[in-house]
């Protein structure tokens, strides 16, 4: 079910839902909820004269009996034990026609029920007696008499409280035609908003699906017209940051399939053109070329190890063993490694370490990170050939450094160099067993241990690569 239609069937649900509402009050409920207030202000009126009435006070309970009279459309009449009014009242009321055998019937009722009691009749007559108009009409007015029984010091009273209720016939008839005119209302109403829910939210909607079915082409265009609220703007521009996310996503790929195509053939034909010479040349087997054969083999495990690495991480099921272990030892034995650049390419690799550094994390996966780091800084030293690698404790913090002295990052392509494949400047890359992809696989390896990392680095004056692990599990 389309949005458009799900909006004018909750609409159309809610004003039938309102007008049957509206019935119900005005043609079911209304004459019993007029009933009850009539009964409860009969009640009230006749708590009002009895505190009255107890005051002892003639004149103030003639005041009351006036003003409860007038406020609430009631009659009052109060007789004492010799049938004595006490108070004149409104000597036009029911009331005072009733003749003394229907006044003892309402006194024996009330004892009968605890001093109280409550009657009810219909028709234009005696409370509690016959009606006068010989019937049971929908026009006969209904009538409610409280009777109560009150001992005062001058000896016992009656209050007698009368109380007409008119008939709601008339009434219910202009509520229906009422009911009519609201339900046109009502249902105008429902279309209008319908209309201008569908222009104002679900045709924005609808545009920016329509433009959102471009998204596998990385392509989406914002429509200004759908910017009407708050929801459909923060919408364009997810999808238009989900496009050029595609678009990265869809380059990115297209550069990891060039670059590994390439990191592929590189070594693959050193070892064919190698392997061919040693075969059709005898004379050329010798160290040197099986050396070759077995760099460039070197060469292939290493991209494929980091490949499936990466593939680990980015499918999440990598998973890490952590220990508190010697980071200052990680260090020392893993630079011993790279003396063979000293030796050959004279690199000058100095190590200064706290003793007894420990760590918490992954050893294996940090000693990657170790020397992914190494080998970046080894690729861009530059002319300088120096290298720098620090490890200390900064609060509860160990942390690693590895500083080069090259060629440095521009600030604007700091953020680009965690990503797989980028190179600062590919011709000026050396030549190692780098894969492309080794500070990716660093900045997820650190993500994982929810490491601090990052790299300090200003043009001309070389790069400072940095970590951070915890010394504890704590």
């Amino acid at each position: 079910m389309s949005l458009k239609v799900r909006i004018s069937l909750y609409l159309s649900v809610f004003t039938v839902l309102m007008i049957v509402l509206l019935s119900i009050f005005q043609n079911l409920l209304l004459e019993p909820m007029y009933e009850r207030y009539k009964l409860d202000t009969v009640k009230k009126a006749g708590d009002e004269v009895i505190s009255a009435l107890k005051e002892d006070d003639d004149d103030e309970l003639s005041e009351t009996i006036w003003e409860v009279s007038a406020a609430n459309d009631t009659c009052v009449r109060i007789i004492n034990t010799q049938g004595v009014d006490q108070v004149t009242g409104n000597m036009g009321c029911i009331l005072y026609r009733m003749n003394t055998r229907e006044i003892l019937t309402q006194y024996e009722l009330a004892r009968e029920n605890g001093d109280e009691y409550l009657s009810s009749s219909e028709g234009i007559g005696i409370p509690g007696g016959p009606s006068k108009t010989g019937g049971n009409t929908p026009s006969e007015m209904k009538n409610l008499t409280l009777t109560r029984i009150v001992e005062t010091e001058e000896g016992t009273a009656i209050v007698m409280v009368y109380a007409g209720l008119s008939p709601v016939n008339a009434t219910l008839q202009t509520l229906r035609i009422q009911i009519l005119y609201i339900a046109l209302i009502l249902l105008l109403s429902m279309l209008v908003l319908v209309w201008l829910m569908n222009r104002k939210i679900v045709t924005p909607l609808v545009k920016i699906n329509d433009a959102a079915k471009q998204l596998p082409k990385g392509s989406y265009t914002v429509d200004e017209t759908t910017n009407q609220y708050r929801e459909a703007q923060e919408l364009n521009e997810t999808l238009s940051q989900a496009a050029d996310d595609i678009q990265k996503a869809d380059k990115a790929k297209r550069d990891l399939i060039a670059n590994v195509s390439h990191d592929l053939r590189t070594p693959l034909t050193m070892i064919k053109g190698y392997g061919e010479m040693m075969r059709d040349l005898p004379g050329e087997k010798t160290d040197e070329n099986l050396e070759v054969i077995i760099n460039e083999s070197q060469r292939l495990k290493y991209l494929v190890d980091d490949l499936l690495d990466l593939s680990k991480l980015n499918e999440q099921v990598m998973e890490l063993h952590p220990t508190i272990f010697s980071l200052s030892d990680l260090i020392h034995r893993n630079v011993m490694k790279y003396n063979y650049y000293h030796v050959s390419e004279k690199f000058r690799i100095t190590v200064d370490t706290e003793e007894e550094l420990t760590a918490y994390g992954d050893e294996n996966r940090i000693e990657q990170v170790f020397n992914n780091f190494m080998t970046n800084a080894i690729n861009y030293s530059g002319d300088s050939r120096d290298i720098e690698v620090r490890a200390y404790r900064k609060g509860t913090m160990a942390r690693v450094e590895v500083q080069d002295h090259g060629e440095g990052i521009a600030s604007d392509k700091i953020n680009d160099i965690w990503d797989r494949y980028y190179k600062i400047d590919r011709e000026h890359v050396r030549s190692t067993n780098s894969s492309g992809l080794g500070l990716n696989i660093c900045r997820q390896i650190l993500e994982l241990h929810e490491a601090p990392y990052g790299v300090e680095s200003e043009l001309g004056k070389g790069s400072t690569f940095w970590f951070e692990l915890k010394e504890n599990e704590r």
